[in-house]
């Protein structure tokens, strides 16, 4: 029985898609970075001289903090494209790694980096839930 797999047109047009996908991510995480990079005194601008208030210091540091959880989430997001790119050169992209049978390309279409069908996601879930 042959392995299950899309057609090289399928894959080319995945391929795009998370090529696509890929340059977004990275403007995001370019931009976060250079966030992350500005001083407290970068930000204020004209007020670098003035002397700040807790709270607006408090406010800063909390932003940073958000901004560098998010990076690090686009981060991951960015290294799952990748994987799906590998997997399209391999041709087994969109091809589910616990039963085999290929995930509905509506579903690659909406999360382009899904290695699994839903039920099987579910199940994968339920399984660690109850770990």
């Amino acid at each position: 029985m042959a392995a299950k797999k899309y057609n090289k047109t399928t894959l080319k047009k995945f391929k795009q898609l998370l090529l696509d996908e890929r340059n977004r991510i990275a403007e995001d995480l370019d931009y976060q970075k250079s966030e992350l990079n500005k001083t407290i005194t970068e930000g204020a601008g004209e007020l670098s001289s003035a002397t700040y208030h807790m709270a607006d210091v408090g406010t800063d540091m909390a932003e940073r903090e958000k901004t560098s959880l998010f990076a690090h989430r686009q981060a991951k997001y960015l290294s799952d494209v990748d994987e799906a790119l590998d997997r399209v050169e391999e041709q087994t992209y969109g091809v589910c790694i616990i039963c085999g049978e290929l995930i509905e390309e509506g579903r690659l279409m909406a999360a382009p980096i899904a290695k699994y069908h839903v039920s099987c996601k579910e199940t994968q879930n339920q399984r660690n839930h109850n770990q």
